[in-house]
Formats: C-alpha cells, sequence, structure tokens
C-alpha cells in the first residue's frame, strides 16, 4: 500500500466569484506567514485558471525527486501550481477523472512535509474541486474574498452555504479593492458602488473584516501586505496552538 504522509491543515481562500483578487489576496497571505516564520505551502487549487507563477515570479517548471513533486520556493513559500507544469500559453482542459486525479497529486504526491499551513488559492464557485478541497483537506478556517459590488454579493452568498454545510469556520472576509488612494493626493475613495463586504460579515459575524486598497502587491510593505497583518497574525496565532509537522 502506498505510504500517505498527512497533509498540513489549510486555509482555503474563497469566493463564488472570479475576477475579485482571491489569487492575490492568497499569495499576500501566504507571504506574510512566511515573513512570521510560519513553514507555509501555497497550493494552487485553481486548475482552469491558475496563476501562482506569474504571482510569485516563477518560471521553472515544478520538479520531481522519487517520485514526489517538489515544490518551487519564492519568498520563503513552497509552491505547487498546474501553471508551473506547462507554457504559459497552454490551454488547460481538466474533465472529471483527470482532474480529480491532478489535484490529488498536488496534494498527496507533493512534498510538503516541511509545511506547517497550506494557503489554497480556490477556484470560484461551487464544484467539483471546491468538494475534493473539503473532503481530502483539514481545513483550519476559510479566506471569503469578495469586492464591493451585488453581482459579487449574489454569488459570494451562494457559496458562502458550501461554507457552513461543511463546517468550514471563516477566519475572515475581505472585501478587495474597497478603496483608492487618489495619486495628487493623501485622500482616498471607493472606486466601486457597493457594500458587499459588510453584508457578507453579517453572514459571519465573528470572522475578521479586511477592506484592501485597490493596490499593486509590492512586498511584504505594500497597502495590502499591511491590510492583510492582522488576518495573517490571527492565522499565525492559531497555529501555534498545534503541534507542528516534523522536518
Amino acid at each position: 500500500m502506498k505510504d500517505v504522509t498527512p497533509l498540513p491543515p489549510a486555509v482555503i481562500v474563497w469566493s463564488g466569484k472570479g475576477g475579485v483578487g482571491k489569487s492575490t489576496v492568497a499569495a499576500q497571505t501566504a507571504r506574510g506567514l512566511a515573513a512570521l516564520g510560519v513553514r507555509t505551502g501555497y497550493l494552487d487549487a485553481d486548475l482552469h485558471g491558475p496563476s501562482a507563477a506569474t504571482l510569485f515570479g516563477v518560471e521553472e517548471r515544478l520538479a520531481v525527486r522519487g517520485r514526489r513533486i517538489v515544490p518551487t520556493v519564492r519568498d520563503g513559500v513552497a509552491i505547487a501550481s498546474t501553471s508551473m507544469i506547462a507554457d504559459p500559453d497552454h490551454a488547460y482542459v481538466w474533465r472529471g477523472p483527470l482532474m480529480r486525479g491532478v489535484l490529488s497529486q498536488l496534494f498527496h504526491d507533493t512534498d510538503w512535509t516541511c509545511v506547517d499551513v497550506l494557503v489554497v488559492d480556490m477556484p470560484p464557485g461551487t464544484g467539483e474541486i471546491q468538494m475534493q478541497v473539503l473532503s481530502d483537506l483539514t481545513c483550519l478556517g476559510a479566506v471569503v474574498v469578495t469586492t464591493p459590488q451585488d453581482l459579487s454579493l449574489a454569488d459570494v452568498r451562494r457559496s458562502a452555504r458550501m461554507l457552513l454545510d461543511a463546517d468550514v469556520p471563516v477566519t475572515a472576509v475581505v472585501e478587495n479593492m474597497a478603496s483608492v488612494a487618489c495619486p495628487s493626493c493623501a485622500c482616498s475613495f471607493p472606486p466601486l458602488p457597493g457594500d458587499a463586504g459588510q453584508h457578507v460579515h453579517a453572514i459571519f459575524p465573528e470572522a475578521e473584516f479586511v477592506r484592501l486598497p485597490m493596490s499593486r502587491p509590492s512586498g511584504h510593505t505594500d497597502p495590502l501586505a499591511q491590510a492583510l497583518r492582522p488576518l495573517v497574525e490571527k492565522i499565525a496565532d492559531s497555529l501555534r496552538l498545534r503541534p507542528l509537522s516534523p522536518c
């Protein structure tokens, strides 16, 4: 029988809608945890639209050693993504068993033994990948990402029901693109109409509520990283209550 190494607990970054900046939030959360000394892995479960290679500036392919996938390390984060197994212009067409098999390889055939927490970038929606992640991983918590518009709210509400039914605790609700700084003065203003973040937070009132500015990520001191700092510290504190994986 194949020896299966227990997987580290996961923080899943979740949204019912694409284009809300979920992958950027996931990457910055992973970088923030690594900066605090947490041994962090980043698993890109968005098989149809993988973006880890771009977000972390990775150009090389994933390595394989002894039939185990070896994550690529950037910014102190161990990363595995299908964006690192094919050319950038490759069309990802996954169906049924093939999709489940690829996801299982990212989970069970990747060397996560020196990782204390996996930050999982989820695809939008409530489909087969979400079901497999919730089945295969022990979810320490979920970060639900939305933008202010009502359209985002409708999709996120639907996907939130899946988290509630699976009894996954929601660590934070993140309203992305909530403000933008004027380039000519110190003032900021909302670039998008609506207050979807507050409505989603009402579903999960015990979660952190984080409003993120519209900003280009530029390291640990950029506005996104600073705004996410309370969330990152909350996740790190919860991990200190758990035994760490041997390495």
